[in-house]
């Protein structure tokens, strides 16, 4: 046999052996690992670009990494399995006064396998998703495109499929956001906003997610909460209470419920210079929750808090505005040991 065949037959070898490594690196990777709750997904500045993309860092901090390029996409949603996560596709193009026609799409959690699941309508968003405890539903916000300059975009919320089916309303009459569905599947939370010019008022509700008459936990006259985040065992409700003046002084705060809207107590005071938020998340075991704040007057970050004694650990920086850091979402943990604690 010449050299050259042989040479030839060696190349052969070496590149099968190379694709079915690849081959299995690729059937293994993620998807056959349990998700172990050391992960938190968030939004975070695309370089060179006004807008976000999903990234994903660990726990203390170290090797965030970025999931979507190119497109400007928010509010992640890890699924119960933590093999997926759902987000916002914005349609911003950095022009304020832009009619934002929004939509939900889902993606592997490493990224690949990215689809679209509402349904593309003319003057109309969809949003803020939300995965049911089962995996097999998401409720999300659906309602007029706005102009891309408004952070938060409400409407009424909806629930469809996993796969982007079988759409039902859950809520109507007022402008309704971020639904947040309960660990034992029988509740969605959300920020309610009055369609009343003269009620400025954002409170906290919560509706039966097989759909019927809201019920409201919060009231405020002079406060602002939105953000709700429901406890790992299902029986309280964090929230973040922010001031019309927010915007201006960094005014806010983290407040913990129980399910029926008793038993109200501040976790941590902080500063944000912001009148809208969306981003709280409680890590698996219960003891922690992320929370947006700002380091700076044009920055925001993402910092953890510990629940019993308030101490904060700060996870993201951000001394400038293109290193802002919104919307985390803890990775849960689907591992044997986290269901024997």
């Amino acid at each position: 046999m010449s050299r050259r065949v042989v040479v030839a037959v060696a190349v052969s070898a070496a590149l099968v052996i190379v694709l079915v490594a690849v081959g299995a690196f690729l059937l293994t990777r993620d998807s056959s690992r349990p998700a172990r709750g050391d992960l938190i997904a968030y939004s975070c500045k695309e370089p060179n670009n006004v807008w976000y993309a999903i990234c994903v860092i660990n726990t203390d901090g170290t090797g965030s990494r970025r999931l979507t390029h190119g497109i400007e996409t928010t509010d992640p949603a890890w699924s119960p399995d933590g093999s997926k996560i759902a987000f916002t596709r914005r349609e911003d193009v950095g022009e304020y006064t832009t009619m934002s026609e929004d939509d939900v799409f889902v993606m592997d959690s490493d990224g690949g396998g990215e689809r679209q699941l509402t349904r593309e309508v003319q003057g109309q968003h969809s949003g803020q998703p939300s995965w049911s405890p089962d995996g097999s539903a998401i409720v999300f916000t659906r309602g007029d495109a706005l102009p891309s300059a408004l952070v938060v975009r409400p409407g009424d919320l909806y629930v469809m499929s996993a796969d982007g089916s079988g759409v039902r309303r859950l809520t109507e009459g007022a402008y309704d956001a971020g639904g947040v569905w309960s660990p034992d599947g029988h509740e969605v939370a959300f920020t309610r906003m009055s369609k009343d010019p003269n009620d400025r008022s954002r409170e906290i509700w919560v509706v039966a997610a097989a759909g019927g008459e809201p019920r409201q936990l919060t009231r405020t006259a002079d406060s602002y909460d939105a953000a709700p985040a429901w406890s790992p065992d299902g029986t309280r409700i964090a929230f973040t209470r922010l001031r019309a003046t927010s915007q201006f002084d960094g005014s806010a705060t983290v407040w913990i419920m129980n399910r029926d809207g008793t038993g109200l107590r501040e976790v941590v005071r902080h500063k944000l210079f912001s009148i809208f938020t969306w981003g709280l998340a409680w890590s698996p075991d219960g003891k922690t929750i992320a929370f947006e704040t700002s380091p700076s007057r044009l920055c925001t970050a993402i910092s953890l808090v510990d629940v019993a004694s308030g101490e904060v650990r700060p996870l993201t920086t951000c001394t400038r505005p293109r290193e802002s850091a919104l919307s985390p979402a803890w990775q849960p943990d689907t591992t044997a040991d986290a269901h024997s604690r």
